[in-house]
């Protein structure tokens, strides 16, 4: 939508062209993904080349997923991570090879955002249909 902002010139400087936006500027970083995430709390076993760590998922989507983790180091992007969880009511392990797309310090814990790399095709479908 745009709209025509007259100012006190006169001439083709008098009418300014201003695109206005017409979704909410003030959304976090994380609701402006082109997926839909689901926000669901499970638990997440994450390696880090030979470091076992115990976190959280926080929301999930097919591509990928936030995990709350010990703080500690941050993790780089690209760096490889794998991991293992239960979907809530699935009952069956799932293990997927992910990569990182953003860490960040949230409060005592970091926010590690994971892009999934390698999931089997039927572990694909599960988180799919969870998500839907």
């Amino acid at each position: 939508m745009n709209r025509a902002v007259i100012g006190f010139l006169d001439g083709p400087q008098a009418a300014l062209t201003l695109n206005v936006m017409t979704t909410e500027r003030r959304r976090t970083r994380q609701d402006r993904r082109h997926n839909d995430r689901v926000v669901s709390i499970f638990a997440v076993k994450s390696a880090v080349g030979p470091d076992m760590h115990l976190g959280q998922c926080e929301d999930l989507a097919p591509a990928g997923m936030s995990l709350r983790r010990p703080g500690g180091l941050p993790l780089a992007m690209g760096m490889p991570v794998m991991l293992w969880f239960e979907l809530p009511g699935y009952g069956e392990e799932i293990a997927a090879q992910a990569v990182v797309v953003s860490d960040q310090r949230a409060g005592k814990f970091r926010r590690t955002g994971l892009r999934f790399a390698n999931v089997p095709a039927e572990s694909v479908r599960k988180i799919e249909m969870f998500c839907s």
